[in-house]
């Protein structure tokens, strides 16, 4: 059996049901009785009706905040790490290889398996607090609290945790979809989770509603975004749900394990397993894609990016950014957002030739857009295709091409017909 099939088991053990509750809790140091008061003590605050949602909700935030307040100066050293690399390859082979494969092995191999890598530490603290999470047992609580919510979407209350973990990365979303029974449930999932805003949109949209708006108006924007986001993947899993047969058979709510005390072997395991198979899956798409970035950007030769591949691709469809009020600039930014979320911004910086950090892409991008077509391409934004990670993460959680192909065509209708309704209807009243 090669590594890839030990990993593949490794994985699936880990990820398998909970054995029964004497197993797990034989020769643990602590008798059966005594657990089950502890546990019983521990459900009726964790479980409680009032008191279950916001514990909940303060968990996923401190699983957020561990992965990437913790990982970030980790992430950021890697990451200046590979670009001290890339023009340190630059300057060695300066005058031995031609400018445009030394462009393409800096920029788009160097460069590109870097913007990879510097997202491994927080990957790797993610899933070593969702390892945690699952196996002491409060998976089972959370999945418990949302059953009934969830059920009235015809969905079960296991669908509600990857939606949660969208917020954080929309690949862990898809992956943690693996502890959904019925595969249908765990299609849909796949196939809203783009309209989760993950860590990277949310900053996007953040820096982009605050140079439009102010203050008050930018939270309402937010917040309103947020809930939209919720309406559309509430109304599209429940118009999906209905058209099955079995859409009214929900499930029986969880069966609740005792809680267990993991072993830090076994957290550590299954930290370095899941996420070595993350950037397994990702990594071949990482690299092609970061190469054809690099290509639309840098071709024709001896050219400025406003007359690039990527800027035609853009002028080109912007007869269709009309409709929505977008010009070609933002439709760019949108093209490259496929790639990576995070290089939306700076697409925008130097297509309107902000300075070096950003430090006056708002006020620029406020002076020649409109607030509508600011607005309208947020709404765009926050619906339109998940990134390539994302897309590659569907396609091998599914293992099906067209319906990998199907959820990014869904974005783009919804992300298109959102648009051409907020566009229109803000033109109406302003």
């Amino acid at each position: 059996m090669d590594r890839k099939e030990l990993l593949k088991n490794e994985i699936g053990s880990l990820d398998a049901p909970w054995q029964s509750g004497a197993a797990r809790l034989e020769g643990k140091g602590m008798d059966l009785r005594e657990r089950e008061r502890l546990t019983q003590r521990l459900d009726y605050f964790l479980l409680h009706k009032y008191l279950g949602p916001p514990i909940m909700v303060a968990c996923f935030a401190l699983l957020f905040w561990g992965s990437f307040a913790l990982g970030k100066p980790v992430s950021g050293y890697l990451g200046t790490w590979f670009e001290e690399l890339s023009m340190w390859f630059e300057q060695s082979v300066s005058g031995y290889l031609p400018p445009v494969l030394m462009g393409l092995l800096s920029d788009g191999i160097i460069r590109g398996i870097g913007s990879a890598l510097a997202f491994f530490p927080q990957m790797l603290l993610f899933f070593a607090f969702y390892t945690v999470i699952t196996e002491t047992g409060y998976a089972s609580r959370i999945a418990s609290l949302m059953h009934r919510p969830m059920a009235r979407l015809k969905m079960e209350g296991k669908s509600f945790t990857p939606l949660i973990l969208g917020y954080s990365c929309n690949v862990t979303a898809i992956i943690s979809t693996r502890s959904i029974p019925k595969r249908i449930d765990r299609l849909i999932i796949m196939l809203i989770s783009s309209f989760t805003p993950c860590s990277a949109r949310l900053g996007v949209i953040l820096y982009i509603a605050a140079a439009f708006f102010a203050p008050l108006t930018a939270t309402l924007v937010m917040s309103g975004l947020i809930v939209l986001s919720w309406a559309v993947s509430a109304l599209v899993s429940y118009l999906i749900k209905r058209k099955y047969i079995d859409s009214g058979d929900v499930g029986s709510p969880v069966e609740l394990p005792p809680y267990h005390l993991p072993a830090a072997m076994t957290v550590l395991r299954a930290t370095v397993f899941r996420t070595l198979d993350f950037l397994n899956r990702i990594k071949n798409v990482v690299i092609i894609s970061s190469v054809l970035v690099w290509f639309l950007s840098t071709f024709p030769l001896g050219t400025t990016f406003e007359h690039s591949l990527a800027a035609r691709i853009g002028q080109l469809l912007e007869p269709l950014g009309r409709s929505m009020g977008l010009n070609w600039q933002l439709i760019v930014a949108l093209i490259f957002g496929f790639f990576a979320k995070e290089t939306t911004l700076s697409t925008l910086g130097v297509l309107y030739h902000a300075s070096q950090g950003l430090g006056n892409l708002g006020s620029i991008m406020s002076q020649s857009i409109s607030p509508l077509a600011g607005l309208t391409f947020l709404v765009v934004y926050m619906f339109y295709t998940p990134c390539v990670a994302t897309a590659t993460a569907i396609y091998k959680e599914s293992r099906s091409f067209l319906f990998s192909t199907l959820s990014i065509m869904v974005s783009l209708t919804v992300a298109f017909v959102l648009g051409i309704l907020v566009f229109n209807l803000g033109s109406l009243f302003s």
